[in-house]
């Protein structure tokens, strides 16, 4: 599975702030939906390089439970960020 490990190691969430969300203690702003399990949240951080200069922004999308839905979560998200990118370049296609 390794979701815990990309939220550590990729996305650089402290794992303080994991173990104290398996704890119960949620942040308000993050916490989307009721009684979905602690380890489907997801963050957002920056991969640091072991080679080269460019530092990468990740996102780790927090999924629901049911699987079926999972596509169509990251799908919208996707597409949020494409429409944000797209504007102010005058193409409306």
């Amino acid at each position: 599975r390794g979701r815990l490990n990309v939220l550590a190691n990729i996305v650089g969430k402290p794992y303080s702030q994991i173990f104290t969300e398996f704890e119960g203690n949620l942040n308000p702003s993050q916490a989307h939906g009721s009684g979905d399990v602690k380890y489907h949240l997801g963050a957002n951080g920056t991969y640091i390089q072991m080679f080269g200069e460019n530092d990468i922004t990740v996102s780790l999308v927090a999924n629901p439970s049911h699987l079926e839905a999972v596509d169509p979560v990251l799908e919208g998200l996707v597409r949020a960020k494409q429409d944000i990118l797209d504007k102010g370049n005058g193409d409306d296609g």
